[in-house]
C-alpha cells in the first residue's frame, strides 16, 4: 500500500469547494484546508506507487479549480 500527503493550488475562492470534491474521491482518507503556500492537503492511498500517480494525474489534478499539485510519497520510518 502507498500513502502520499498531496499539496494541492487552488484558483482564489475555490479552495472549499475543491476539498469537498476530493474528500469524495475514492482513496481519499483525509482533506484539510491549510494556510501558507497551499490552500487544501489530501491524505491518499493507492495499492502501489505507479497507482498513486494515476489517482494524482487522471482524478484528482482534473477537478475544476486545481491549479497545482505537489505530491510527498510517504515513506516508512
Amino acid at each position: 500500500m502507498t500513502k502520499a500527503l498531496i499539496l494541492i493550488n487552488t484558483t482564489p475562492g475555490a479552495d472549499r469547494a475543491v476539498a469537498n470534491k476530493v474528500k469524495k474521491l475514492k482513496g481519499v482518507q483525509n482533506v484539510y484546508l491549510v494556510s501558507g503556500l497551499y490552500d487544501v492537503v489530501a491524505e491518499a492511498q493507492a495499492d502501489d506507487a505507479s497507482g498513486m500517480v494515476a489517482f494524482v494525474y487522471d482524478k484528482l489534478r482534473v477537478i475544476k479549480g486545481i491549479n497545482g499539485t505537489h505530491t510527498m510519497f510517504c515513506l516508512d520510518v
